[in-house]
């Protein structure tokens, strides 16, 4: 914006040195028309010699603030194509991330479920493990029981087979 305004300045700085070279080589022009060199002429040249210097000298500052301008609009234009390569970049590992983030919410609720799933399996297996369990006690007091009902009966009926032989043998003379 301040570049704009330089050359603006220097412009409105051209044309009025230009208009003044313009009146200066007329009022040249007329003097020279008279016979004679005047000192008046003489400083004319002289003024008109300077306004031309000035004026090359602001065309060449006009060239240099125009130069750094096109180098800084050249600059400005590499800066925006790195925001905006950089901006797309964002963006695509912005949405690559939302995708990778939905990816694992995914992995967790399967994982989840999966978890779930087989703590009901744990559950189970632990139930049927009780009943088992259970089961075996119950089977284990049931042989026991049986089995000491059969030493008993056992002994019972060892007892009644001996207490008999021991009554035959005592028949036949015989003690046991």
């Amino acid at each position: 914006m301040q570049e704009r305004s330089e050359r603006h300045d220097l412009e409105m700085d051209k044309s009025a040195l230009e208009r003044q070279l313009k009146e200066l080589k007329s009022r040249i022009a007329d003097m020279e028309g008279q016979a004679r060199p005047s000192a008046g002429l003489t400083l004319l040249e002289s003024k008109v010699q300077e306004l031309e210097e000035r004026l090359r000298s602001e065309e060449r500052e006009k060239s240099s603030i125009l130069a750094s301008q096109r180098r800084m609009e050249r600059k400005l234009k590499e800066l925006n194509a790195t925001l905006d390569q950089e901006r797309i970049q964002h963006v695509e590992q912005r949405d690559q991330l939302s995708l990778r983030v939905k990816a694992l919410k995914r992995q967790v609720d399967e994982s989840e479920g999966e978890v779930e799933r087989l703590e009901g399996v744990r559950r189970k297996v632990l139930r049927d493990l009780e009943e088992q369990q259970e089961l075996r006690e119950a089977l284990h007091a049931k042989v026991s029981a049986l089995e000491n009902e059969l030493k008993r009966k056992s002994l019972h009926t060892h007892r009644s087979i001996s207490g008999r032989c021991r009554f035959k043998l005592r028949g036949r003379g015989r003690f046991l």
